[in-house]
């Protein structure tokens, strides 16, 4: 096999090139740009964090983005159940830019669109799709782990502007983002709004923006704008509305109570009483509160906690309670009603009372008013609702009473009257009413209206053609008498004869007598019923 290989020639080899072959540029460039690119990824992402949400509802991995002030700082790269399957968490990396995001205090939610009586949010996510949101905190502490809101925030942290602080009695129509007026311009809204820790009232946080924050001073006061304020009163029917969105969504409105005076703004986080309406809201100030007692032995129908307390036309409080007593000695049933008043609001009228009587305390001061004649009595506010309010007037000839000596509370004795007293005599004239016999009236002008047609229709059908005829035939008699006189006295007698004279006095007599039966005549004629009744008074005497 070697003898064999002996004589064929060598093989040459060719040497090889110094650079290498052109196939290989497209797989080096390839591997180039990929390195770059993750190095630019690496360069870009920031730090991934877990956010946990009550439901994911618009939420895609790979799709959705991290948002802060509409600026895309990252992106949602998975979305998955907790554990226990009550939540969701939503996994996102942030770019590197965004890493001061991640602090401890900063806030997230998801922003969808949303509509609700503060208004319509979210409406750019219908074509963006559900995004989540970012309010940057100021802590310096960084986290990866955090709480997502339900629903956006009131106020975000970029806002300029002040919080305040409201208590109410009810919530009514406010809700979150509803407006805040002032002189009717909007300057905030309601960032907040829930139940007070104690149950007994509505804790509502305000946002007012700067510069108007700078408005609200020590003495404002707030009223719930909402809906209607419809008044009637000597000038006409007037409606009125800090704006249409108040009518939809409520609002409150807030102004400086008078005497308006330079003051500094109120403290952030100021506490501030919510009022129901205007009116309320800018009265004077209640001050000093006595409790008032009254018991009816009456109907209290129309009035209830709330229920105004009038004293000669100024609104002196309103009722707290009304309480229904039964008295085991006497059998009766009474209530006893329990008011708040405030004395303070007849102004100098009461200030010269606690003058007069220094050593006593302002219910004992005000119970010498009633052994003045001061009592209370329940009067109508409406005829249409039936609405009731509590009058506080004068009843000079009110029957004397013993004046009770509580230094706390005010004891003032009722009057029956208003309501009770109108409702009584409207009783007793329906009563009355209800006695008289219409029936048999009705029965006994029925039959002598039925008798007059009868007498009357016998006089017409009987008596007056008969005496039609009698009186036509008296009336031809004395005719020929006449004309038989006459010729006697023409041509028999002389014109100065005693006869003719006879004669003559005795046609004047047969004259007279006939003219008075044509009389009587025409007037059976006219009035037949006359030979019942005899002739009318007042009717002239015929003369000849």
């Amino acid at each position: 096999m070697a003898e064999s290989l002996e004589g064929l020639p060598e093989p040459k080899v060719p040497r090889r090139r110094g650079w290498p072959s052109a196939v290989w540029i497209v797989p080096v460039l390839a591997i180039a740009a990929g390195g770059i690119l993750a190095v630019r990824t690496y360069l870009r992402k920031g730090p991934t964090i877990h956010i946990t949400f009550e439901t994911a509802e618009g939420l895609e991995a790979g799709k959705s983005e991290v948002r802060y002030r509409n600026v895309p700082v990252g992106r949602v790269i998975d979305v998955r159940i907790t554990e226990d399957h009550l939540h969701i968490v939503a996994t996102a990396e942030l770019t590197r830019g965004a890493a001061a995001l991640a602090v401890d205090d900063s806030r997230f939610w998801i922003e969808r669109p949303r509509i609700g009586l503060g208004g319509v949010s979210g409406l750019g996510t219908l074509l963006s799709g559900a995004y989540i949101g970012v309010d940057l905190g100021s802590s310096t502490e960084t986290r990866d782990s955090f709480d997502g809101l339900e629903i956006p925030p009131g106020i975000t942290r970029d806002q300029q502007g002040r919080r305040f602080q409201l208590a109410a009695e009810d919530a009514g129509s406010l809700a979150v983002r509803s407006p805040i007026y002032l002189h009717r311009v909007s300057v905030g809204w309601i960032s907040k709004l829930d139940l007070a820790p104690d149950g007994k009232h509505v804790a509502i946080e305000v946002f007012v923006q700067s510069p108007y924050d700078h408005d609200v001073t020590p003495h404002s006061v707030f009223w719930n704008a909402s809906g209607l304020d419809v008044s009637i009163d000597s000038s006409g029917l007037r409606v009125d509305a800090q704006s249409l969105a108040t009518v939809v969504a409520g609002g409150i409105a807030f102004e400086q109570r008078p005497p308006l005076v330079d003051e500094p703004p109120a403290a952030e986080g100021a506490l501030f009483s919510l009022y129901q309406d205007r009116a309320h809201a800018l009265a004077p100030p209640d001050g000093l509160r006595v409790t008032a007692k009254i018991r009816f032995h009456e109907t209290v129908r129309g009035m209830g906690p709330g229920t105004e307390v009038n004293f000669e036309g100024v609104g002196l409080g309103y009722i707290d309670k009304v309480t229904p007593t039964y008295d085991p000695v006497t059998h009766e049933l009474s209530y006893d009603v329990i008011a708040a008043t405030f004395p303070e609001r007849l102004g100098a009228a009461y200030t010269a009372m606690q003058d007069e009587n220094r050593a006593r305390t302002p219910a004992q001061t005000l119970q010498l008013l009633v052994g003045r004649g001061l009592r209370a009595q329940i009067r109508s506010a409406n005829l249409l609702t039936g609405q009731a309010y509590l009058a506080l007037s004068w009843f000079p000839h009110a029957k004397p009473v013993a004046i009770a000596d509580d230094a706390n509370v005010w004891t003032i004795p009722s009057e029956r009257g208003g309501v009770d007293q109108l409702e009584q005599q409207v009783s007793e004239i329906v009563g009355k009413i209800d006695r008289i016999p219409f029936d048999t009236i009705g029965e006994s002008v029925t039959g002598a209206t039925r008798a007059a047609r009868d007498l009357f229709g016998h006089l017409d059908r009987d008596v007056t053609p008969e005496a039609q005829k009698l009186f036509a035939q008296a009336q031809l008699a004395m005719t020929a008498l006449h004309d038989g006189l006459t010729a006697l006295r023409d041509n028999v007698a002389a014109p100065d004869s005693p006869i003719q004279q006879s004669t003559k006095s005795a046609l004047e007599q047969v004259e007279r007598a006939a003219f008075s039966l044509r009389t009587l005549s025409d007037y059976v004629s006219q009035h037949p019923e006359s030979l019942l009744r005899g002739r009318a008074s007042g009717e002239p005497k015929a003369r000849p």
